[in-house]
């Protein structure tokens, strides 16, 4: 389960570093929790995050979140998540519903490698892409292609412990 918390830290890290500039550079993710995991059928899943954001600027909104996680350079797992409307200079908990699709022809039972064994994170990559706009203003589209999960790890990792 501290694993996918994990995940959801470097998802929503990512998608907040397409906001970089000057005043954006102080916007971190302070926490992240999974409320629910819905499985639907044998591929599907449905899922309720929890993410703290504190934002000192102005706000604004994500769109067309989506992701694609790869195991060993085959599609694992895409995943995808509705509009995120990020209120100005607060820190507040928002809870996001995900959606997400085993690919076809993955063994799900290949990711229970990362449980039992860390060296597994650098045959995961991530490439997530979505949208970050000023509430009703312009936007600026994102995508961050065949980022290891070991990477993102370590970068939130090391977010964490600045922030404690």
């Amino acid at each position: 389960m501290k694993r996918i918390h994990i995940l959801v830290l470097v998802l929503l890290s990512l998608l907040l570093a397409g906001c970089k500039g000057h005043s954006y550079k102080d916007i971190t993710v302070t926490s992240a929790r999974i409320i629910s995991i819905v499985p639907e059928g044998l591929s599907d899943l449905s899922a309720l995050i929890e993410v703290g954001i504190h934002n000192p600027t102005v706000a604004f909104e994500v769109t067309g979140l989506e992701g694609l996680a790869k195991y060993q350079g085959q599609d694992a797992v895409t995943v995808s998540a509705d509009q995120l409307i990020v209120s100005g200079r607060t820190d507040k908990v928002y809870r996001i519903p995900v959606r997400g699709h085993i690919a076809e022809g993955f063994n799900p039972f290949q990711l229970l490698k990362l449980v039992s064994n860390e060296s597994a994170y650098d045959d995961v990559t991530f490439t997530v892409t979505g949208k970050v706009a000023l509430r009703g203003g312009i936007g600026k589209n994102i995508e961050l292609k065949d980022i290891p999960l070991s990477t993102l790890i370590s970068q939130t990792q090391q977010q964490v412990d600045e922030d404690e």
